[in-house]
Formats: structure tokens, sequence, C-alpha cells
């Protein structure tokens, strides 16, 4: 297995000491990330008092306006029942003015005996106004003087000074009122766990005091996919918090490509899974309960940074797989693997294979299709041409009219802007939209869930498989039509209403609560992915809109659930099996402009349940080709026994007596000395019997061999049975299926209930 599985050096290779220090070096990395990544379901501290908890997950598009006191008393108020609150704003970037409603009046609001008091404070530089436009101005102008050396540089220069930092301040100034807001609404019972931003993002964690204690650590990641891929105008945030049981819970809050058409409905598919890629490859750790860094001005201005550098190394691994296929295809000739094949390493599990649950939520832009409403075909009302001929198919209603949407997709960053022309009488559009509108209104919500493209894109496994959503039972929550904007247009919908006064506003779902130009949707949505076996312990309770919130074109979206806190085997009472594969076919299905996989080795790892760490070469496979009898679109993989790992679960007693005899005599005494252990946790656990292995699961990573890239992977659950059959995903993508068939064997027999210093250190250490 080890010269199998060994990575090919090239040639001119560096000296076999130097090599073996460098592989060895590598493997230690990798376990480390590995064990970083996947430190999941562990055995629980002791004192843990609470077998479930209550999270609470909100969503709104704030539409740059300031909340008013309608926000905290109908929206967030709702979450004070919830253990924890995680709540996600997009457009969240206001100007904070005198008339802006104060914590403290929100608290009055609330009802709340104790007035709230803001941790952030009052003094400093970037909280005066006045000083920080002052510095500005003064850098402004002393950079545009050298850099032109004339009066005329030096004007501009403070000019642009002048107006950077009067944004800035403002936009500090939001934040801060933005997280008091959220503060004083939920009540002295909750504190902010963590919180991060980008540009108009935010995503704020809150955990009641009592179940503080549970957080064992938390980590925050981010993720822009606005202009250029790059631009924190649209996005994703992460906040992952891991529980004092192992069990873990991610919150994804995120704002994705916007407008109606195919090209964006595609955008919005490749945003999904760059969010889910990225914020956990760029997750750091946090300090817990610490305050939201408000006067970054990087991401206060622009957050690019980060995304350049994780752009050029993704972007040199892609050129170097299609250059060689490229080569490849074009001159017939095999330039072989041998140095280009990337080194086999452990691969990190990703966040939804090491995430116990990711709950995904924000405003995600997908629209009700009005074609599908009217007639059962997609993308045939979106025209907003109204140059029909009369007498055509397009004149009728239910009839598919024959728009063309065969537009280049869109990419994520893509800033082409939609027509906002309300469209004439005879178009698709106004017919299609008038149809939604009326289903709206005649509550038919299960038709129009039908029609709703993010459904169906779940459905065909292109974006988001795996997770799940309550029924969309409530009344689509885009695009409302503000009272302001109404009332002085005095805009009469196509259905005839009458129109808006500052007093009157249309009932919810009715046609005229929307605006003309935009069919009505659910942009606004949570969903959630349960890890295998974790499914049954995250419940949904209760999944809606808040539309009394009248300040933004979209409305607060809410969901509740109750996730119980599992309690499964500790690693130490796990026999010692061996796990290993007896077969395994992999269907990978490629994408035009996709690399195409001639070789790929898979990686096998189980979360959570090792007892040693092994070298990388015990999970990995041997390289297997390509069955090039396939279509060029199909890469078809089989695996027999001999390429294979073993012992993936395997407990090495060698390894394990090299590991007691390589202990220092320092881990050995700081063992002895330590006073918080107590007798019982000194004492190694009863083994269980083989079954205990059927709570995990196990992480099959399909890894391309020149690139290194991840082409897929999937979750199987341990043997029940011999075979299994599973689909392989990207990022929650469906892209193919593995099917396998592996054996589990072993046991061993209780051993004593007092353990040796030496076997208590290693049980330690390895839990």
């Amino acid at each position: 297995m080890a010269s199998r599985n060994a990575p090919v050096e090239a040639s001119g290779a560096a000296p076999a000491v130097k090599s073996a220090v460098k592989m060895s070096e590598e493997h230690r990395r990798d376990a480390t990330v590995l064990l970083e990544n996947s430190k999941s379901f562990r055995r629980a501290r002791a004192g843990r008092r609470r077998e479930s908890l209550e999270i609470y997950c909100g969503t709104w598009n704030v539409g740059n306006k300031a909340p008013d006191v309608t926000c905290a008393t109908e929206w967030l108020m709702k979450a004070r029942g919830a253990d924890v609150v995680a709540l996600g704003a997009q457009e969240a970037s206001y100007v904070k003015t005198k008339k802006t409603i104060k914590a403290k009046e929100v608290s009055a609001a609330c009802g709340d005996e104790t007035t709230f008091a803001s941790r952030f404070k009052r003094r400093g530089f970037f909280r005066s106004t006045k000083w920080t436009r002052l510095g500005i101005m003064a850098g402004g102008a002393f950079a545009g003087g050298v850099l032109t050396f004339s009066p005329a540089g030096a004007l501009c220069g403070t000019f642009t000074g002048w107006f950077t930092g009067k944004k800035l301040v403002q936009e500090i100034k939001g934040r801060i009122h933005w997280f008091d807001f959220l503060s004083s609404s939920l009540g002295d019972e909750f504190e902010m766990l963590q919180s991060e931003m980008l540009l108009q993002m935010r995503l704020a964690v809150f955990v009641k005091k009592d179940v503080a204690s549970m957080v064992r650590s938390v980590k925050v990641g981010t993720k822009a996919t606005g202009l250029g891929n790059l631009h924190g105008n649209k996005g994703g945030l992460l906040v992952h918090v891991e529980l004092e049981n192992g069990e873990t819970i991610g919150f994804v809050s995120c704002h994705l490509a916007a407008h109606e058409k195919p090209k964006f409905l595609q955008a919005r598919n490749v945003m999904v899974p760059e969010i889910l890629r990225w914020v956990w490859r760029s997750a750091q750790p946090r300090v817990k309960f610490a305050l939201p860094n408000v006067t970054d001005v990087n991401t206060t201005l622009y957050d690019g940074a980060s995304e350049i550098m994780s752009k050029v190394s993704w972007t040199r691994r892609t050129v170097v797989g299609m250059t060689t296929e490229a080569i490849e295809n074009t001159t017939g000739a095999k330039l072989g693997l041998k140095g280009v094949r990337a080194a086999q390493r452990n691969q990190a599990p990703e966040l939804l294979d090491s995430t116990t649950h990711v709950f995904f939520m924000g405003d995600l832009n997908y629209r009700i299709d009005p074609g599908k409403v009217i007639g059962g075909e997609w993308d045939t009302h979106w025209s907003k041409e109204s140059d029909l001929k009369p007498g055509s198919n397009a004149d009728q209603p239910g009839a598919g009219g024959g728009i063309a949407a065969a537009r280049p997709p869109a990419q994520p960053g893509m800033v082409e802007e939609e027509s906002d022309d309300e469209g004439g009488e005879a178009s698709p559009f106004v017919q299609g939209r008038d149809a939604v509108c009326k289903a709206i209104f005649n509550r038919e919500f299960q038709r129009l869930a039908e029609a709703d493209q993010l459904t169906r894109s779940r459905k065909e496994g292109r974006v988001m498989h795996g997770f799940a959503e309550q029924p969309l039972a409530f009344v689509p929550t885009f695009k409302r039509v503000t009272v302001k904007s109404s009332a002085s247009k005095g805009r009469i919908c196509s259905s005839g209403a009458e129109p808006m006064t500052d007093t009157s506003r249309p009932e919810p779902g009715t046609p005229a609560y929307y605006n003309t130009k935009r069919v009505p949707s659910w942009c606004d949505r949570v969903l959630w992915h349960s890890a295998p076996g974790a499914s049954e312990s995250c419940k949904p309770v209760e999944y809606g809109a808040c539309h009394e919130v009248t300040t933004s074109d979209h409305a607060p979206v809410f969901a509740r659930f109750r996730v119980r806190l599992r309690s499964l085997p500790e690693v130490r009472a796990l026999p010692r099996a061996n796990l290993s594969l007896t077969s395994l076919h992999v269907t990978r299905n490629f994408k035009d402009g996709e690399v195409l996989g001639g070789s790929v080795w898979v990686h096998v790892f189980v979360p959570h349940a090792r007892i040693t760490i092994p070298e990388p070469k015990d999970l990995s496979s041997a390289h297997v080709d390509r069955d090039e009898s396939q279509p060029k679109t199909v890469g078809t993989y089989s695996f027999c026994a001999d390429d294979l790992p073993t012992c993936i679960l395997g407990y090495d007693e060698d390894e394990a007596n090299a590991e007691r005899r390589n202990k220092s005599q320092v881990e050995v005494k700081k063992l002895e000395s330590d006073d918080d252990e107590s007798d019982s946790e000194r004492k190694l656990p009863e083994r269980l019997d083989m079954s205990a292995y059927a709570s995990f699961y196990a992480v099959i990573t399909v890894v391309d061999s020149r690139t290194g890239t991840k082409l897929g992977t999937c979750a199987a659950p341990l043997p029940g049975s011999s075979t299994f059959s599973v689909p392989l995903s990207l990022y929650s993508e469906r892209v193919g299926t593995i099917t396998g068939a592996w054996t589990l064997h072993g046991g061993a027999s209780n051993p004593p209930k007092t353990a040796s210093l030496h076997e208590r250190l290693f049980a330690s250490r390895a839990t």
C-alpha cells in the first residue's frame, strides 16, 4: 500500500532524506487540518444540562433604510423564546439620524424593565464625524499634492477625503446602531456570541446566557461574489458554532444575484456552491462574545484582498489540468501522469460534511416563474415587450408564448441590469404577473411553490442538494410597494387597484401590495442541511414572514427549529474494528468548460470515530483511469479491492504502542498532576459492540489526480448492509453517483475498568 499510494516524484527531486522529512511535515500538517475541521460528536463535558435547543433563524433585506419599532416588536421579539438566534441582513447600510429609533426606545416598546446599554465605546477617532472628516481630508490633500505637485491635486484630494470620511463615519454609526438595535430587541437574556460583516451584509448569532457555557468554540468566514467575483455587494457570511458535546451548527447568510431571467438564475446557482466552499475555507477562530469590529475600513468600503489571493491558487490548479488535457486532445499523445500527479493528502471535510446542522438563509433572489403558473412551461413569460402579433399563441393565457431565453448564463459578479419597464398590456410579463398575483390572492401556495426557481433547481440537483425547507405557506415577501414611492407616483396596478395614500396600505397578498415591475416571489428563504444520522434530531417548528414591517420592499422571514443534542458513542468506548472497502464505482457527470478527470483517486474518512490518526496513505486509494468507452461528458472510474484503502477505522496496535513509547516524561507528569480530571474520567468506558458504529458515516472524496481538485464528495452510512449507493455532490450540487461494498469486522473484549497511566494518556489524546 505504501509504495502504491506514494506520490510520484518528478525527475531532479530532492534527496531521499529531505523528501522523507518534507513528507512527514506535510502529513502532520494534513492531520492537523483534518482534525480542526472535523472535531464533532465528541464526548460532552460533565454537567451538560440541556438535551435540546430551540433555534430561531431570521433574514431580512433592510433596503438601506433604518428599522423602526415594528421591526423589533413584530419580527425580533418572536425570537425571545429561542435558545440560539441567528439574524442575517442584506442591504443594511443606512444613515443614522436624530430621527432614527434609539436602543432605549426599543427596550421601552418591547416592555423591558431594564433599559438597554450599548457595549460600544462612544469615544474614538472613528466615532467623531468632525475629526474623522478633518483627518481624512488632510490625508487626501497631502496625497493629492504629493502625487501631482499642484494645488489642483491637493484640492481634489481634499474633496475626496471629505466625501470618503463622510461615508465612512455614516457606515460605522449605522453598524453600531444595527447591532445595538438587535441586542435591545432581544433583551438582556441574550448575549451576542459572534458576528460578521461584508459591506452591506450582516450576520449576528445570539445565545441565551444559560446556553453560553455550552459553546466550546466559534469560527467566522466570508465570501464575496459581487463585482468581478471579488466585491462584497453580493456574497455570504458564516458563523460556525461548536457545542460542548462536540456537535456543530453553522449559520450561513447570503445575498445572491438579483433579477428574473434564466441567466440570473444560473448566476445564483453558481454563487451558492462558491459561498459554501469559501466561507468554510476562509473560516478563522474568533473569541467568543467579542464585539464586532465596526471600524474595519477594508470591510466597510471594499473587501476584495482576500478574494484575490484565494482566486490565484484556484486558477493555477485549474489551468494546469486544462492545459494538459488540451495538449492530449490536440496531439493524441498521452503525456502520462508522472511528475504532474498531485500529492495524495488527507482531505479535510467540507462544511456540509463536517457540520451537524447548517442553516442557509438570506435574500436568495429566486423567483416564481409566471410561465409555469400559466401554462406549465418555464422561462416563457419574462419578456416585457408588447409588440406581439395579434392572434399569436403568446396572446392567449396558458400558452407558452415561445419567448426565447437562451442567453449566455451569468457568472458571479455580473452587474448587468434588467429593464425596469412595466411592459405593455399585451406583454407576456404582464400576463404572467397578473396570474401570479391572482394565485397569491387565492392562497394557492402549493401551485406557486411548484413554479419556484429554487424548488425546481433543488429537485434537478443543480443547487442545494440535500437541503430541506419547510412548506412555503406564507405570502411572498418581494417586491412590495412602499407607501412613500406609491403615494408620490399615484401608480395604479395592472389589476385596477386604487392608488395608495400615506395612511392606507394594501392588504398583504393583494395585487396592489406588490410592485408592478417585478413578479411577486419568495426571495427571502431559510433552508437547512443535516449530516447523515442527524436529520431526525432537527425538527422544523415554524416558518413565516412578518409583513407588518413596512420600511423595506422585502418582508422579514423567520424559521424556528428544535434541535436535539445527541449522545453518540464515545471514541474510547468503540470496539477495535477494521473497515475496508472491497469495491467502488464512481460516476461523475462533467459540464461544459469543466476539466474532465482523466484519472482520479478517492479519500475515505470517518469523521469523529478515528481512534488513531493514520498516515495519508492509509486513507487514499490508488490512481484509477477513466473508462474511455464512456462519453466525454461522463467519467466512470472502477476501483477494485487492491486499489482501495484498508484499515479505514483501524486500530493499529503497533502504532498505538509506538505512540505510548514516545510519550515524554513531561506529559506523563502533567497527566498525574491534573486535578481537573475526576476519578470517573480516568477510567476507560465499557467497550460497546459493533452495532455502535451504525451511528457514524464515511465521507468519500473523489479527487482529480492532476490538480488535486475535489470532484465531489458523498456521505455513506457505515455497514448495516454490505453495499451502498449514494449521490455524489460538489458543494450542494449533485454531480454523480457512488456505489460500493465494504466490510466491517473486528471487536475486542472489554478492557479493565481502571487503565494504566499510559493508557489514560493515550485515550485522552485520542479523544
